[in-house]
């Protein structure tokens, strides 16, 4: 939790805590003072009265000779018991002790005790001395209330009074400054935050949140709208060569390039919505953006081939408005509601080329990307149906001209649609990536595969060997166990497969891919480097991964005829391959000179249109029959 809200937390519940306090402290002062007032009035006030009630009846007794004794009586038990509750009660203690009290009520109280034989009697006589005693008292008893009101303990009381008063005051302005430094932290952490919320915090632009609200509001009042996404390619190799400061220095001048463009027009925001990533929106429909982006793209291209000393970087320039002009009615028509997104797909598309570009989305980009999504939800219902017939597999031979004793074979996945005929495999591959179902793809090809050992090629299934290229889903940490699960049991094919990937899948994380080839060769699963050659990293993961053939890519097995360079060059990778023990496969061989040329080069295995095109399992088949009844073995040995 963060030590800045911990502290405000605590703060309040202190400050809550001082104001109870306070309160509490009041409302103690006060219930005393009152109480002990209250008592002293009630208590002094009852024995005057009753003092003067009982003078009142014996001055009625006196000049009465009919009045009643018991009535008398009654008026001097009361006064009595009033005397002594005074005089004993623990609640009039403090009363007792202020001004002499006590020793006056002691006086009128023995007073009484001496008469007391005389009330019962009614003895006149003695009777009249009593009133006149009791006159003589009334004084000093009405002067206890006085005193206890007008003298030292009453301006005690207000004493405390206006210092309680003092305090209180002082503990309100103190919750007041308190209130007040809270409030300001309040304002301060509440405009941080909004800062936080629309704004980037490195380059000061407009952040994403920003740039989405902005769309919503553009989209509820209808107006036109263009979103430029822009990227840099490269940028990652820039932070890892040069820091990751170096890189910010870049970001913010970019950034600032980019303010003061915009800020030469109206109606214009731009945002920074990725690590590398800005956006520009604008709803002036007066604006060339073509020119626009023309002219920024130049500027900006300059500014990053100044900071990138190895001139790698790239700029990458995503396009889409939301409304497109009718060429019938020149009335603005909306074309698509998400907005971002297309930016973005015309982005992606725009990245794929190593220079940068500029892609405007259009209505080509909108039906591919429409064909796309449709594919991919039709290739989702065909993995889970059992029955269909539009996936398939194929496999194209790979001959080894030195032992037919075993007969190799690539799995290939073929897709007929109904409506766009055969799809490219590759652009199958990249569907299935983009909707993220690659995995399943890749589960189900080795199910075909499997079945495919196991009932199709049982005769000799043990003497295939069959290559599966992996995608970039499949190959991660829970491959191996994948593998296990299909390929072992009963009949264990794992010595069976060769799983193929490209050297991109393993430039990134060599560690990762290396505990990943590590744990495959465990389980007797082994690995080609396909397309060999086509990447600038090849002898550093050749180095540094474990392979068990290395595949050279068809473009140098095409020209071997008429290129020296490229006789030179598969002869260094055969040689080079020996030595580490990797055996080498020929793509791409089409014509018997360049079987030949490759035999004399060492090439261990050999692919292509001269021994087999692709071929569906059941032809697989019938050529493995033909293939291991020694039809092949004339050719071997020509070859030799």
């Amino acid at each position: 939790m963060n030590k800045s809200f911990i502290g405000f937390i605590v703060m309040i519940f202190a400050l809550f805590i001082f104001t109870i306090m306070t309160l509490f402290k009041f409302n103690s002062v006060y219930d005393m003072l009152t109480k002990n007032t209250q008592l002293s009035a009630w208590s002094l006030a009852q024995m005057e009265v009753e003092t003067l009630e009982l003078m009142n009846q014996l001055d009625r007794y006196l000049l009465d000779n009919n009045a009643s004794k018991r009535r008398l009586n009654l008026k001097f038990d009361v006064l009595w018991n009033r005397y002594e509750t005074f005089l004993t009660s623990d609640e009039m203690a403090q009363v007792r002790e202020n001004y002499d009290s006590k020793a006056t009520i002691v006086r009128a109280f023995n007073l009484l005790k001496t008469h007391e034989q005389d009330v019962i009697k009614g003895d006149r006589d003695k009777l009249v001395v009593l009133d006149q005693q009791l006159q003589a008292m009334l004084p000093d008893i009405r002067n206890l209330m006085i005193v206890n009101f007008t003298g030292r303990q009453s301006i005690e009381h207000r004493r405390i009074i206006e210092e309680t008063k003092t305090q209180i005051y002082l503990s309100m302005v103190f919750i007041l400054l308190v209130l007040a430094y809270l409030s300001r932290r309040y304002y301060k952490h509440n405009q941080y935050q909004q800062e936080m919320a629309w704004q980037d915090p490195l380059t000061k632009l407009k952040n994403r949140n920003f740039l989405f609200v902005a769309i919503e509001d553009q989209k509820r009042s209808q107006k036109p709208m263009t979103l430029v996404l822009f990227d840099i390619n490269g940028f990652k190799d820039l932070n890892d060569t040069f820091s990751y400061g170096y890189g910010d220095k870049v970001l913010l001048a970019i950034s600032d390039k980019l303010r003061q463009s915009c800020t030469l027009y109206e109606g214009i925001d731009c945002a920074r919505v990725g690590a590398d990533e800005f956006a520009i929106l604008t709803t002036n429909k007066q604006l060339d953006m073509a020119s626009c982006i023309d002219k920024l793209a130049k500027e900006l291209s300059h500014l990053l081939n100044e900071m990138d000393p190895s001139h790698r970087a790239t700029l990458s320039f995503g396009v889409a408005t939301s409304h497109e002009l009718s060429d019938t009615t020149q009335q603005y028509i909306k074309r698509s509601a998400n907005l971002f997104n297309n930016a973005d797909f015309a982005l992606n598309i725009a990245k794929r080329n190593s220079n940068g570009s500029v892609i405007h989305y259009s209505q080509e980009i909108e039906d591919e990307h429409r064909k796309k999504r449709q594919l991919a939800s039709e290739l989702e219902a065909l993995l889970d149906s059992p029955n269909q017939t539009q996936l398939y597999m194929c496999f194209q031979p790979i001959i080894s001209v030195v032992n037919s004793n075993k007969l190799g074979c690539e799995a290939l996945i073929r897709w007929n649609n109904p409506n766009y005929g055969f799809i490219n495999p590759e652009y199958l591959i990249r569907i299935a990536e983009e909707a993220g179902f690659a995995k399943r793809l890749g589960y189900w090809i080795m199910l075909q595969v499997k079945y495919a050992l196991t009932h199709d090629w049982a005769p000799f299934s043990h003497r295939i060997e069959v290559a599966i290229n992996l995608s970039d889903s499949l190959f991660d940490e829970e491959l191996p166990e994948m593998m296990t699960s299909i390929f072992s049991g009963e009949e264990n094919y794992l010595n069976s497969i060769v799983l193929e990937i490209t050297e991109t899948m393993t430039l990134d994380e060599v560690e990762r891919s290396t505990n990943i080839i590590n744990r495959l060769e465990e389980i007797n699963i082994r690995m080609a480097l396909d397309d060999f050659g086509t990447g600038w990293s090849s002898l550093y993961n050749l180095n540094h991964m474990k392979f068990n053939k290395l595949k050279i890519d068809k473009s140098f097995v095409e020209n071997i005829s008429q290129y020296d360079n490229q006789h030179f060059f598969i002869s260094a990778i055969v040689t080079l391959s020996h030595q580490l023990g990797i055996k080498v496969v020929a793509e791409g061989v089409e014509q018997k000179n360049q079987l030949e040329r490759l035999t004399e080069l060492g090439v261990d295995e050999f692919q292509g249109y001269y021994f087999s095109k692709p071929v569906r399992k059941e032809e697989f088949t019938e050529f493995g029959i033909r293939f291991f009844a020694g039809q092949y073995e004339q050719r071997r040995k020509s070859l030799h």
